[in-house]
């Protein structure tokens, strides 16, 4: 059993690393109480690394409290509960034992109120008069929770900005396969059904998903997932093989500089899920769209099992937490399995998932402090294979699989100060390392054309080349190892200025990421396709990523009568450290001012009930960093035939190739900033409650592959120049009569080139439960406006430009045209939940209806601003130049419908989902969606759209075991 002692908290080895700062903090915490009504704010920043405990030492007579808590129930005691000592404004904390039994040692003497701090128990504050050693016994009730307070929604949650809180009620009725499925509940969601086979990208304020190319993966890479302190690093991912496939098998399942693949993460161990949709605390950043905050259970758990199945997977998990009452200690333990296919009849695709996890936390309570450490040890692997159906390939041979295994070791102290006088309330040190075995493999027939050339150099210049071999097996593997450091301190203060309350967040954060795989790994002599534009690259090559954050908060709070002011005032350093001095980025330091204003309203009686009404507001900078695919792109390899002598006999053959090797790198390359605005409001009236928000985010430096020209020379050698039919020996490239030739050839490369603009208009209501039919009512919604559109103007070449004979792309235009999408969206989800006590189960009906759906490509004249010659020289785009022989190809024309909106109708389903429970023990579950669909056809351009009859509804079961 922990006593209460500070002493007791000394036994874990961390506090001996600090023992050398404690005569410091006595001192200086005693000179902050003296003059911290002053001019407290000055000081602040002397205490950035501060993290080791400060307290005072009472210099009273003292007395020894202890005693039991016993459960009325099982009249046995209860064990691992924290036991409050309140005397004025100190307060004292310990937990009770495996027996209940619970001990302050060395209380100052006096009048204490005592009780207990449990979401499991409950007791009525007991007065004790402390003027000798004394002992007493407290009667804890268990809490049931009661039906008015279970949701199995989303929740708003009553925070400084927009927040959606899903809990382990909500996510067990919901059903999911993985997390991807908790968007449904957000304002602006729908019900859909999974595809596992593909990449799930988080969208959130949007109204569509845009996947063209790599223009708008700003919007899931800009979203920060955090599980249990820790992120989840995607920055190393560098699994692209686009370049090396003609079809690239894993173009659908590509995350690199995309985020997090939410099919990996399970929710079968999760019991709180934070989405921030709005301004988020600065001591988040690398981030631009939103940030998801997973919380895993923690404590004594019953053993749990889940058995899934629907149409397109099965699923299976156990999970048991255990409570070591001795150690104050709790250990949790968790494993799961899923495994799917794109179409229930198609055994040629499918995804598969493991996922294990070992969860610790250890607790230390005395007067003075509060300790707890948690650590976690997680194993997650997911498996992609796709075979080829006989019927569309070489079934023997072609074949692919992208595995993915993934390792992390996450560890965190925290350390809670209980003395009200103490400056310093809390600090806290996390980190994490996590590391992936990234393995991507396919086999590939490859029949080639005759006198196909075969382009393998790894040098630039002249050379001669070979001919590829007509048919062969091309093998290519993709190694990739993401390592991935995290290193997050910080300290919480609190302190009064006059009539305002200050909470100040000071702290640091450091991640490290770099790969350490081989890249991709083949054969340059048998490509994995006939034209190949890049080689083989080892990811350890690439240097790592040091990104290094600090961030500062007050939180300011201050009562105007019944007003209540609430602000949250931040700003967030963020840089790259250790980059070469040729990035316009290296060593930039971005700063991100945030703010959150908060003003809750006296409460107006309306009758018999009182209506209580809270108003926001925030704006902030969001900043997100470029990856390593981004800094570090491939090079591209441009091999231009020169020459190709195919002759009867393989002897006389003769091939010569230039090859150019374009480093694609931008070394002007910055971060992409969002600016957010939002506007909200909270209404709460007899159990009640609407919330509505109003939103604008704007950014203009989304990350995106964009076109560039340049003219290449090479070489055109005549076949014709020499004697084929009498030829005697092989010839040799000089015998080969030939031209100085050039042209423009096109290539990409990643800009801060993509503009995203989101608008809207989101809401939820919550009605309070109806007792006398159990029911809940829930609407939620959205209105989104969102803008896609590109930054700058773009180049392109158009194949028909030529001026004849051997000179070919002689031309090239700037367009400064908005190539981009609009995209509009309403939509409305009614839940009708209901509890049937005598039945032992929980129903639910949801109508969601997306009023209407419009859409518009951004207009585009076609015309460019100015043309480039083959010198370089940059022209102005006349209107003669539309008649020009060869500069009349370079004005695009477009069909009269392609730029037209179109606004589509209604689409409403309806979803059920039942409950039944058994003792308490067994929940069997079954959901189906698309119950019953209204799509009503609809006209485009004078054009029937059909939409009706091609909806099928998609269901599923569960077994839910809690033993």
């Amino acid at each position: 059993m922990m006593d209460g002692s500070p002493e007791g908290s000394q036994t874990f080895a961390f506090f001996y690393s600090f023992a050398a700062f404690r005569t410091t903090e006595i001192c200086i915490v005693e000179k902050f109480s003296i003059i911290r009504r002053r001019r407290v704010q000055s000081f602040i920043l002397l205490f950035l690394f501060i993290i080791a405990p400060a307290y005072t030492i009472a210099q009273q007579q003292t007395a020894v409290l202890s005693g039991r808590l016993t459960d009325m129930e099982s009249a046995r005691g209860a064990d691992s509960i924290m036991v409050i000592a309140q005397k004025d404004d100190a307060e004292h904390r310990t937990m009770s034992d495996a027996n209940g039994r619970f001990v302050f040692r060395a209380l100052p003497m006096g009048v204490y109120k005592v009780t207990i701090a449990s979401i499991l128990y409950k007791t009525p504050r007991k007065t004790v008069h402390l003027l000798r050693d004394q002992q007493i016994d407290l009667a804890v009730e268990k809490v049931h929770l009661t039906l008015k307070e279970v949701f199995i929604t989303a929740t708003e949650a009553k925070s400084m900005t927009s927040t959606s809180i899903i809990d382990r009620t909500a996510m067990q009725h919901l059903q999911p396969s993985s997390f991807a499925d908790l968007l449904e509940l957000l304002p602006g969601g729908r019900a859909s059904d999974p595809n596992l086979t593909s990449m799930n990208r988080i969208a959130l304020r949007e109204a569509d998903q845009i996947q063209e190319g790599r223009k708008y993966d700003i919007s899931s890479l800009g979203t920060a997932f955090f599980i249990d302190g820790a992120p989840i690093n995607t920055t190393a991912n560098l699994q692209d093989a686009s370049s090396f496939y003609d079809m690239d098998p894993n173009k659908l399942r590509n995350s690199t500089s995309k985020g997090v693949d939410m099919r990996s993460i399970s929710t079968d161990q999760i019991e709180k899920v934070e989405v921030v949709r709005g301004i988020p605390s600065v001591e988040y950043g690398d981030l631009t769209s939103g940030l998801i905050r997973i919380e895993r259970k923690k404590g004594a758990t019953p053993l749990s099992a889940r058995m899934k199945t629907d149409g397109f997977s099965k699923l299976f998990s156990l999970g048991k937490g255990f409570n070591v009452p001795s150690q104050n200690m709790t250990l949790n333990v968790d494993l799961g399995y899923l495994d799917s296919k794109d179409e229930p009849s198609d055994n040629f695709e499918n995804y598969k998932r493991i996922n294990a996890s070992v969860r610790m936390e250890k607790r230390w309570a005395g007067n003075y402090r509060r300790t707890s450490w948690n650590a976690a040890l997680d194993y997650g692997t997911t498996i992609d294979n796709q075979r080829t159906d006989p019927d569309n390939g070489y079934a023997p041979i072609d074949k692919f699989k992208s595995t993915f295994n993934s390792y992390g070791l996450t560890t965190g102290i925290r350390n809670q100060l209980l003395g009200n006088k103490s400056l310093v309330k809390s600090w806290e040190v996390s980190g994490k390392v996590s590391y992936q075995r990234d393995r991507l493999a396919s086999t590939k027939w490859i029949q080639a054309r005759t006198a196909t050339v075969l382009f393998n150099s790894m040098t630039a210049g002249e050379h001669d080349v070979a001919y590829l071999t007509p048919s062969y097996i091309s093998d290519l593997t993709v190694d990739g190892q993401p390592l991935n450091a995290f290193l997050k301190g910080m300290a919480q203060l609190g302190f009064k200025t006059n009539a305002i309350r200050h909470q100040v967040k000071l702290g640091f954060e450091t991640n490290f990421s770099k790969n350490f795989g081989k890249g991709q790994v083949y054969d340059i002599n048998y490509p994995t396709k006939l034209v190949m534009s890049a080689r083989p690259r080892a990811f350890d090559s690439i240097p790592g990523m040091l990104n290094q954050a600090f961030f500062a908060e007050d939180m300011l709070s201050v009562n105007f009568g019944r007003h209540q002011f609430t602000t949250a005032l931040g700003l967030r350093g963020m840089s790259l450290l250790r980059m070469d001095k040729k990035y316009a980025i290296a060593n930039k330091i971005y700063l991100d001012p945030r703010i959150n204003v908060r003003w809750a309203l006296p409460g107006v009686a309306t009758g018999k009930q009182t209506l209580f009404v809270t108003l926001g507001a925030g704006y902030g900078l969001h900043t997100k960093m470029p990856t390593l695919d981004h800094l570090y792109p491939t090079w591209q390899y441009r091999d231009i035939v020169q020459l190709n002598f195919y002759h009867n006999n393989p002897a006389f053959r003769k091939v010569n190739a230039m090859t150019y090797i374009l480093n694609r790198t931008n070394y002007d390359l910055r971060a992409a900033v969002n600016r957010k605005l939002e506007l909200n409001a909270d209404f709460t009236l007899n159990g009640n409650r609407l919330s509505l928000t109003y939103f604008h985010e704007k950014l203009t430096s989304g990350f995106r592959d964009e076109s560039r020209v340049q003219v290449l020379q090479y070489k055109q050698y005549d076949n014709s120049s020499v004697d084929a039919d009498n030829m005697t020996a092989p010839p040799a490239t000089g015998d080969f009569a030939y031209v100085n030739a050039r042209r423009f050839f096109g290539h990409t490369i990643v800009t801060n080139g993509s503009t995203l603009i989101k608008e809207g208009v989101e809401f939820q209501f919550q009605s309070r439960r109806l007792n006398s039919i159990n029911t809940r009512f829930t609407v939620n919604g959205a209105w989104f406006n969102t803008t896609y559109v590109n930054t700058f103007p773009f180049y392109d070449l158009v194949s028909d430009v030529s001026t004849g004979g051997s000179n070919a792309y002689q031309y090239a235009g700037l367009y400064n045209d908005t190539d981009g999408y609009l995209r509009k969206k309403f939509n409305t989800n009614l839940t009708i939940d209901t509890y049937l006590p005598n039945l032992g189960m929980i129903v639910s009906s949801s109508i969601q209806n997306i009023w209407f759906t419009w859409r518009q490509d951004t207009w585009k004249s076609g015309t460019p601003v100015q043309y480039i010659d083959i010198e370089g020289n940059a022209h102005p785009y006349t209107e003669e130049s539309k008649t020009h022989p060869d500069l009349q190809w370079l004005n695009q024309h477009f069909s009269a419908t392609a730029f037209m909106p179109r606004t589509i109708p209604v689409d409403l389903q309806v979803n059920f989902k039942a409950t039944k429970e058994f003792r308490k023990k067994v929940a069997i579950s079954m959901f189906v969606n698309r119950l019953f669909t209204y799509t009503p056809d609809y006209y485009f351009n004078n054009v029937k759209i059909r939409r009706a009859g091609f909806i099928s509804p998609y269901f599923g079961m569960e077994l839910n075991l809690n033993l």
